[in-house]
């Protein structure tokens, strides 16, 4: 099955839940009387003049946890066919800035890569298929191919 989860993928996603929780969770409290709350009515004093809210700084740490700006835009599996045949699965961040047509590059790129590796000298793309897989919450970009490699004669 090309759809293997990766141990990263799932450990970012472990890490989510809770920072999502206790964001829900900050800006819960009674209105009367005093009850515990999860994230304490501080500040974190950068200058005289600049202070941020505790409450700020777990909400920041939460989006950066679910976007994860430093984490590649795409996603590749790949799994030999035999016959000197590969098959990519290939899947875009669901947050991502620009990127919606660079599927094709990438493919070419870890192909490129995988045939040096493997001594092939050149490779073609046997099938291509581009599209949008409906996820809950978020939609995702995939891109599916198969791609054949060659040894020089």
């Amino acid at each position: 099955m090309l759809r293997a989860r990766s141990s990263l993928a799932w450990r970012r996603r472990a890490l989510a839940l809770p920072a999502l929780a206790l964001v829900a969770a900050a800006g819960c409290k009674s209105i009367e009387g005093d009850s515990p709350v999860l994230i304490p009515n501080r500040a974190l004093a950068l200058s005289r003049s600049l202070s941020i809210p505790a409450d700020t700084l777990v909400l920041a740490a939460g989006v950066l946890v679910v976007v994860d700006p430093l984490a590649p835009n795409w996603r590749i599996e790949q799994h030999a066919l035999g016959a000197d045949r590969y098959a990519f699965a290939l899947t875009k961040k669901r947050f991502a800035t620009g990127g919606d047509g660079e599927a094709m590059q990438v493919l070419r790129r870890r192909a490129g890569v995988l045939a040096r590796e493997h001594g092939y000298s050149a490779f073609e793309v046997l099938e291509y298929d581009e599209g949008i897989e409906s996820h809950v919450p978020i939609a995702q970009r995939v891109c599916r191919a198969v791609v054949r490699f060659a040894r020089a004669p």
